[in-house]
């Protein structure tokens, strides 16, 4: 009809004429963006299951994997014929070859995010509630416990070709070869660098679980050896 219009929703959020004026008149903005679309079929995805107790320690240790210098000492740590039996040496020095798997891990790892869940646990053996009022009595042991656990997640994207979606779902066996062989790579350098960081600083737990899930799902469970 005449004199009617038809309003994206983009202008909702602007439901005043202070707020109109000041973001849309007054200045010259895109207030949409266009999307495109990035597929990965085959996605790793790590989550670290602890106690809330440790997330300071965890985030310090963590943090410093933002940095390349800290990368490189810990890649140094690593006796040098593991690292060149994942990466194969191109005619590089020592310094070039560690720059290389910098790079790789830097467009692979952008961070990480940290989540809290409320939980109940059973912290003895199975006993019927008599057996656990008895004991409640006598010694003032706990049986269950209420304990807020943070949960780290990682997200690892294996970096295939675009292209590589279509072959892959068509079951072009070299392709499929091409995203283990990375996922492999993925798992080593997160054990390497992630896990190792995690088990460093986490003090006191008699165990601590990390979920894998995505192209492969398992539960990995490290125990105190003492």
């Amino acid at each position: 009809a005449k004199d009617q219009y038809r309003v994206s929703l983009a202008f909702r959020r602007f439901a005043t004429w202070q707020s109109f004026r000041d973001n849309v008149v007054t200045q010259k903005r895109i207030l949409t963006r266009t999307y495109g679309r990035a597929c990965y079929p085959n996605v790793l995805m790590f989550d670290f299951f602890m106690p809330l107790r440790n997330e300071e320690y965890l985030r310090t240790a963590l943090d410093a994997l933002f940095y390349k210098d800290t990368i490189k000492f810990r890649l140094k740590t690593i006796p040098q014929s593991h690292l060149e039996k994942h990466f194969t040496p191109k005619n590089e020095g020592q310094e070039l070859h560690l720059e290389r798997i910098c790079d790789w891990i830097g467009e692979r790892f952008v961070g990480y995010s940290i989540s809290h869940v409320s939980g109940r646990f059973r912290v003895r053996e199975l006993c019927t509630k008599q057996q656990v009022l008895d004991a409640a009595a006598k010694h003032s042991e706990r049986y269950l416990v209420d304990e807020t656990t943070a949960i780290v997640r990682f997200i690892f994207p294996c970096k295939g070709a675009q292209e590589a979606t279509k072959d892959c779902a068509a079951g072009n066996l070299e392709v499929m070869d091409a995203f283990e062989k990375e996922a492999d790579l993925i798992r080593w350098v997160f054990e390497k660098l992630f896990v190792q960081s995690v088990l460093e600083v986490v003090n006191g737990e008699d165990e601590i679980w990390l979920l894998e899930s995505g192209m492969r799902s398992q539960l990995h469970i490290f125990q105190a050896a003492d």
